[in-house]
């Protein structure tokens, strides 16, 4: 049975250990992980698993939030573009059938109108599960 995983890790390199520890554990087809902290020239690697993400920094050039989405080398997969503002990543997997996967990160200092949301929704090929934190 193929598994997604969601976790916001509160920062991807910390959290590496945990998260090898929970792919052994799981095999999960696909882990939607919110608050990633990864800046874009930050090198993040899982072995057999391929790493679609979208990182965030502040103004101060601080990396804050961040979404990804790791899909196991297993699975046949494509990455969704998305064309939004939005803390989000999405994947075609197959899991029983084709679904699109998409992480979402909405943070709580952040005020997201229902446009922008709308938006992302009809950017997803359907089947969609949209998985989020805020």
């Amino acid at each position: 049975m193929a598994c997604v995983v969601s976790w916001n890790c509160r920062g991807f390199r910390s959290k590496v250990c945990h998260i090898k520890d929970l792919i052994y554990e799981v095999h999960p087809v696909c882990i939607a992980l919110q608050e990633t902290y990864l800046k874009p020239a930050d090198i993040a690697k899982i072995k057999r698993y391929s790493l679609v993400r979208k990182d965030n920094e502040n103004e101060s050039g601080r990396a804050s939030g961040g979404v990804a989405l790791l899909v196991s080398h297993d699975t046949p997969s494509s990455v969704v573009t998305l064309h939004t503002n939005l803390q989000a990543v999405a994947v075609r997997v197959m899991l029983s059938n084709l679904v699109t996967v998409c992480t979402l990160y909405l943070p709580p200092s952040t005020s997201v109108n229902d446009r922008d949301l709308n938006r992302l929704v009809d950017e997803l090929p359907t089947p969609f599960i949209i998985i989020g934190d805020h």
